[in-house]
């Protein structure tokens, strides 16, 4: 009966169900459309997700390696201070003489506190000062007769030699000269001023202390210690003023060594952190020290210049750079670059090591040998041709520039032909692509080193200099104040141009001490470490406990 009743139902014109047909497929096609591209956007997001996943795995490994691998690039105890933040530290004012001075009572029968005495244990070397023969004939023609000894003024100071400490007596006779009428005069002759006044320290004390601190890379706790065991107990405190006031005695040469970095035709430059003490903050503040390294001048001088600022802004190194002229081999800090753009004469010298850094990080990664290997090859085949030139004891800048113009230069044709066929194959947003276009876009800059045989392919020369700000800064963790970092600087220029230039620190620092307040301010760049004669035996260099 159903089927009987299903044969009465009229049936649709065949053109209505081909209709029903074509928009149900229509439907149908624009859904899977849509479906198809979600499944795009998705996988968009997907391999975007991907690569950040694959950035952020690389940077933990990269910072693994720079903390546990090897640094090579070839194939919470803290001191509360580094520098006393004050303005004009006390020299001889040590925690028992502040004690003393504080407003606690006394009792009116305690004698007063002075300066402490140094240890009578301690060996003692005499130093006399007395008139010439010429002077004192003069005198004793003028008194009628001998000189008459009065009296003579003692003025101990602490003295250090290698392994031990001694005491310096300065001894300076008074003597009594009778006028035509009778009436006596004192006289006393003159002595050598002392590096610090007032300071009970000598030269060869500030020396040890200084190089110790930024030669040694000790922080100052462990100078106090080492200087206890050799036989007198010198506090941490009083260390920190003798680096200040050192410091500030030796500013002056400081100033001359920068004049004549930014006078040198090349000119290394870079910057390195310094984290800095901030009163009313728990957590220090990243300061910048920077590095002017001058090369190929005619008289042979490396001046070595730090500078110390508390940002990285470029005011500080267009401070210097804004006048000098001359080529600048620096990495390609915005601060470098704008110093070429304001001074047509100086000349930006890029960094081949900036430049192979980025892919020898990708090579680490790549045990299989592929386009980055052979970026690699060509590089090293740069720096081959610098060491065959040593080996061959090639100085002449103009010869050097012949052989890098004949060996070099095709070297450099092939891997720029090589980058510019690789960089389009590449995801844009790649760390291979990044460093292909870093160096495509200082290419000119990175060629300028085969144009001046004085011009060497890469900046580490100024990063060598920084080395050992880097090894100091893991010893006393941080500067105190902004006048400890300018101190930092001044001290380092003294010592890496020393070093430079084949000067024996200690020695330098000894004599300069003792001469720089004596000596004539116009004839100061004669007590430059690249000037420098001493004029007699360092003081403490034959002093002996005995």
């Amino acid at each position: 009966m159903s089927n009987t009743a299903a044969q009465g139902l009229p049936t649709p014109p065949p053109n209505l169900r081909e209709s029903q047909l074509r928009a149900a497929v229509a439907e149908r096609d624009e859904v899977i459309a849509q479906q198809s591209q979600q499944l795009v956007q998705l996988q968009s997001t997907v391999n975007e997700l991907s690569e950040q996943l694959q950035r952020l795995k690389d940077q933990v490994l990269e910072a693994q390696r720079k903390r546990f691998g090897q640094s090579s690039e070839r194939g919470r105890y803290l001191q509360e201070d580094l520098f006393h933040p004050l303005e004009a530290p006390i020299p001889e004012q040590d925690e028992e003489e502040a004690a003393a001075q504080a407003p606690t009572k006394r009792r009116k029968t305690q004698p007063p506190r002075g300066r402490r005495a140094l240890p009578p244990e301690l060996p003692r070397e005499t130093m006399r000062y007395d008139y010439d023969d010429e002077t004192r004939a003069q005198l004793e023609a003028q008194n009628g007769g001998p000189l008459e000894e009065i009296g003579v003024d003692v003025t101990e100071t602490l003295e250090y030699a290698p392994g031990h400490l001694y005491v310096k007596r300065h001894e300076v006779p008074k003597y009594a000269i009778r006028g035509d009428q009778g009436e006596r005069t004192i006289v006393s002759p003159p002595r050598p001023s002392p590096p610090i006044p007032g300071a009970q320290v000598g030269a060869s004390l500030l020396a040890h202390t200084v190089i110790s601190k930024f030669a040694d890379h000790l922080p100052l706790n462990r100078i106090s210690q080492q200087l206890a065991r050799d036989g007198y107990d010198v506090p941490r405190q009083r260390l920190c003023d003798y680096v200040l006031l050192s410091a500030s005695v030796l500013a002056p040469l400081a100033d001359l060594i920068r004049q004549d970095a930014l006078a040198s035709p090349v000119l290394h430059s870079d910057d390195t952190t310094v984290p800095q003490l901030e009163k009313g903050r728990r957590q220090t503040r990243t300061c910048r020290l920077w590095l002017y390294l001058g090369r190929g001048r005619e008289d042979g001088i490396i001046p070595v210049f730090y500078d110390y600022t508390t940002n990285r802004s470029q005011e500080g190194p267009l401070a210097h750079l804004r006048d000098y002229q001359g080529y600048l081999q620096a990495d390609a800090y915005a601060g470098y670059l704008n110093a070429e753009r304001i001074q047509a004469a100086l000349v930006w010298c890029a960094c081949w090591s900036h430049a192979r850094r980025p892919f020898e990080k990708i090579a680490r990664k790549h045990k299989q040998r592929g386009r980055v290997h052979l970026i690699m090859k060509l590089i090293t085949a740069i720096y081959q041709v610098e060491s065959r030139l040593r080996r061959q004891g090639i100085n002449d800048p103009e010869l050097i520039r012949q052989e890098r113009q004949r060996r070099t230069v095709p070297i450099l044709k092939r891997l720029r032909r090589l980058l510019d066929r690789i960089l389009p194959s590449l995801p844009p947003r790649g760390e291979f692509a990044g460093a292909i276009r870093y160096t495509l876009n200082h290419w000119q800059a990175l060629l300028r080193f085969t144009e001046d045989g004085r011009l060497e392919p890469d900046n580490n020369r100024g990063e060598r200099a920084l080395r050992g700000v880097c090894v100091s800064r893991k010893n006393w963790n941080f500067t105190g104040s902004e006048n400890g970092g300018h101190a930092l600087a001044i001290l380092l220029t003294l010592l890496e141009t020393c070093k430079q230039n084949g000067v024996n620190p200690r020695h330098y620092l000894i004599d300069v001490l003792e001469r720089i307040q004596d000596h004539p301010a116009n004839r100061l760049h004669e007590l430059l470490p690249y000037h420098w004669a001493p004029l007699a035996q360092s003081c403490g260099e034959h002093a002996s406990p005995d």
